[in-house]
């Protein structure tokens, strides 16, 4: 056989190869993502924090075996234990005789995923790869098509407050992460505006022990942040503006007014600093807002005072800024602190509706365009 003979026949051997055989008893699993990832750097690394949504359609059960995700150079697998933890079931509700990652039929999960990039930049998408076992036993790969990344910066911002303060609850993947896992429908669109909400509040050690509060526990006088002023953190327009809410009673269980969707912030402010960013500040003392809807501000002018009004449980300043001005409503953004001092994370239970718990917390250093650690020390000057 000649070799230009043998060229044709390779050649066509090439053309006619078929492709990969598609699976024959597809999953019938619908994936989708609540918004797009977009980069921040936190505590001196870069993070990508999303939620992927997989409904079952079928009417037999599968159980998802491991998560593959690959951004730029970082490649993470996810499964077992560290899989479930990232899991919330659509309804809240425990499936019958489900493993934890276990989808019904009919039924559906999302799944709270944070990947660490270190010093790297981020990548412009993510490959996505699902191991996923049917209820005959028989396995399946879903691999997905590639998740644009936002190649937005986040919007650098001055500090809300002075001093030394916790940053409650501030983006991190644990199960109990009150602000990450809080999705919301409104008008038929689920939302997570506190993707990157923070529960600032204030400590010092008492009889030896850290603590949020001297004196009775059930007076908001007696926390430490409390009637602290708060600072615009960016120039803008007041967009909406709340006052007149009367104050909840801390750690009684129980709040002044009913919490709906329309109030759960409290006395508040929202400030619009950019074309769809909105800053919200929340749960402010009664009658210390001087600012009002329409209003301009400048940054570091205060708008208000740390209180305990709304969906709170002591005093503290939530924060948080997303695409809609609103509180529920919206999709959180990453946003980055012009410059401060920050401990790395620390344990502590902000979001509990009891008294707060500080495990260790170690030396702060000077940090500049960062968001801070799971409840670390910053200082802002």
């Amino acid at each position: 056989m000649t070799y230009k003979l043998l060229f044709r026949v390779c050649f066509l051997l090439i053309l006619v190869t078929p492709a990969r055989a598609h699976d024959p008893h597809p999953p019938q699993l619908n994936v989708t993502f609540l918004a797009q990832p977009a980069a921040i750097v936190q505590n001196g690394s870069t993070r990508l924090y999303y939620e992927m949504v997989i409904t079952n359609f079928n009417k037999n059960s599968y159980v998802l075996d491991a998560i593959e995700a690959k951004a730029g150079a970082s490649q993470i697998r996810y499964e077992g234990q560290s899989l479930a933890a990232m899991i919330d079931r659509l309804g809240g509700r425990a499936q019958r005789e489900s493993p934890a990652s276990g989808i019904e039929g009919g039924r559906g999960i999302i799944v709270f995923l944070a990947l660490d990039l270190g010093e790297g930049k981020a990548p412009s998408t993510i490959e996505h790869r699902l191991s996923v076992v049917d209820d005959n036993g028989e396995a399946h790969e879903i691999v997905l098509a590639p998740l644009r990344v936002s190649q937005e910066s986040p919007i650098v911002i001055a500090p809300p407050l002075q001093g030394e303060w916790i940053a409650g609850d501030s983006a991190n993947n644990r199960p109990d992460a009150a602000h990450r896992r809080a999705v919301l429908i409104d008008n038929g669109h689920a939302w997570l505006a506190q993707r990157y909400a923070i529960d600032w509040v204030q400590y010092q050690t008492v009889d030896g022990k850290r603590t949020t509060w001297k004196g009775p526990e059930d007076k908001n006088e007696s926390y430490f942040c409390y009637n602290q002023p708060i600072y615009s953190v960016a120039a803008g327009r007041v967009v909406d503006a709340s006052d007149g809410m009367a104050e909840n009673v801390p750690h009684s269980g129980k709040y002044a007014v009913p919490i709906d969707f329309n109030n759960a912030a409290g006395n508040h402010v929202v400030v619009e600093i950019a074309p769809h960013r909105f800053v919200l500040y929340a749960h402010m003392r009664p009658g210390s807002l001087p600012v009002k809807t329409g209003d301009s501000v400048e940054v570091r002018q205060i708008i208000g005072r740390v209180g305990n009004t709304g969906s709170s449980s002591e005093p503290h300043l939530h924060m948080h800024i997303d695409d809609q001005p609103s509180f529920l409503a919206g999709n959180g953004v990453p946003y980055e602190f012009m410059n401060g001092e920050a401990s790395g994370p620390v344990e502590a239970n902000v979001s509990s509706p009891d008294a707060i718990h500080f495990g260790p917390i170690g030396p702060q250093k000077p940090f500049s365009k960062d968001y801070p650690a799971e409840n670390a020390a910053v200082t802002f000057r």
